[in-house]
Order: structure tokens, then sequence, then C-alpha cells
């Protein structure tokens, strides 16, 4: 299960007492993350995703995470997910399950780390229904979509006293040349949702993912990944695995016990796995 927070925080300790220090004033904002059981956990997750050896970068990234999640609301928006506000509830919620082909809580289980699973079949998604969500609509839906994985991990940090990311798995089966100009589109959406929030919001999220395994990935991936990883935090891009599908199933079991594995990644679970929209 994860590793062991007491441990990661003396591993990590003169780097998180530097941005303690710095980041004092910074915690008197209105911002669940600075203050009560998160303080210490975010200023860890911040101390591995950006430290290295010099804790100023770090303590920038966070100053311009509190500023974010002060500007758009993220406290209110966690506060109705401890009343029991659930990802069909999400705004924008509908649309984009009309799209997508996805789920990002695995309903099966967890990985044999104990931690959540993201699955999407990438080449599935009906992109120009995704590209035809409203803008401001869309930037609420990802929003609460990756204030949720925040909220999950941080429960079971608080839950088991270990730091855990979300096992992500692209499946690329069916991916063909043809699906390269939604490469293109997705670069310039994103590129155009940046500038409206005006930060970049995987950084607001560090540490979300503890693994990315890319399965089924044919043998031109290379070419597209090289477009898209400059979009990922350099610290997210290092945990990518890309494998074909000859090792697809070997990587996933590794990861994925077989009664959670859906089954057509090579598991024996037959269930609905994918978030579906409600009307």
């Amino acid at each position: 299960m994860g590793k062991p927070i007491p441990e990661l925080m003396a591993q990590n300790k003169s780097l998180v007492d530097a941005m303690r220090a710095e980041l004092a004033p910074v915690f008197s904002q209105s911002s669940v993350v600075g203050s009560g059981p998160y303080h210490d956990l975010w200023l860890l997750r911040y101390a591995i995703g950006f430290g290295g050896k010099d804790h100023k970068a770090s303590c920038e990234k966070f100053k311009k995470m509190v500023e974010f999640r002060v500007k758009y609301g993220l406290d209110e928006i966690r506060r109705k997910f401890e009343g029991g506000m659930k990802p069909h509830d999400f705004p924008g919620y509908n649309e984009a399950h009309k799209g997508f082909t996805l789920t990002f809580d695995l309903n099966s289980g967890r990985g044999r780390d104990g931690s959540p699973i993201n699955i999407e079949a990438t080449p599935k998604h009906k992109f120009a229904e995704l590209f035809a969500i409203p803008p401001d609509l869309y930037d609420q839906y990802v929003i609460h979509n990756l204030e949720w994985h925040a909220f999950l991990l941080d429960t079971i940090a608080l839950e088991t006293n270990t730091l855990v990311g979300f096992i992500k798995i692209m499946d690329l089966e069916g991916c063909g040349m043809g699906q390269l100009k939604w490469v293109y589109k997705w670069q310039g959406h994103t590129k155009e949702r940046r500038e409206r929030l005006g930060v970049e919001i995987l950084e607001c999220y560090p540490e979300c993912f503890g693994k990315i395994a890319v399965v089924n990935s044919p043998s031109f991936w290379g070419t597209i990944w090289g477009m898209l990883k400059g979009a990922f935090p350099a610290r997210t891009a290092e945990k990518v695995q890309v494998v074909g599908k000859a090792k697809t199933q070997e990587v996933l079991l590794s990861l994925v016990a077989p009664e959670v594995l859906p089954s057509h990644l090579g598991g024996s679970f037959d269930g609905e796995w994918r978030m579906l929209p409600t009307a």
C-alpha cells in the first residue's frame, strides 16, 4: 500500500522544512491544503514532485496552486465531495461521458498496492463530441475531475498514512494514424485551457499518478508521445511505460490482480468498467 508518509517525510525533511518556512504566509490563505491534516501531505507532494535540490521551485508551484484553488473555489468543491457529491454530479459529466470511454475510479477494485485505478480506451473516444462541449463547461468538468482524484488520494493517505497515486492505464487498442488530427486538436485545446485558467492545471495536483501504463501501443506511438510529452509535468512523464500488445497483459497483471482487471485487458472482470452518462 504505497509508501509510508513518515518515511517519506524523513527522507525529504530538509526540503519540507525549508518549504514550510517560506510558505508560512501562504498558509494563512483560505485553502484546506495549507491547514489541518492536509498541510504536511501537500507539502510532501510538492517537495517530491518539484523539489529536486532547490525548494524555491516547489514553493512557487505551491503558491500558484493555492491562488488557483482560491480563485476557482476548490475548497467549496471539496466540501461538496465530503457531503456526498459523486462524479456523475459534476458539471459537464453527461456531456463528457457521452464522448469518453473511461473510468477514473475502477469499480472492480484497486491495484495490487492499494492504488485506485484510472482506465481510458483513448481510440474509442468520440473526439468530435468532446471538442463540441463549451469551453467553460469542460473547464469545470476538468477542475472537478482532478479535485476528485486528489480528494480520493487524500482520503486514502489519511486512512492509511501512506502516499499513493493513481494507476493510469491508457489502452491504445485500435489506434490508427488517422487519429493524429485529434492529437493536434487536443494540444490546441490544452493550451487554450491553460490560458483561460492562468495555470498548468496538472501542476496543481503533483504526484496524482503513481504509474502510467500505455498499453496495446502501435509502432508509431513514439511519434505521438513525442508530441504529447511536453504537455505533462516532467515527473509525470517519467512515470510513463509504453508497451505493445505482446507485453500488455504481463505489465497490467503486475499492477492489477486478474479479478480486478477488465477482461478486455487480460483480466477476468467481466462487469461494466466504464463511467457512463446518466442521461
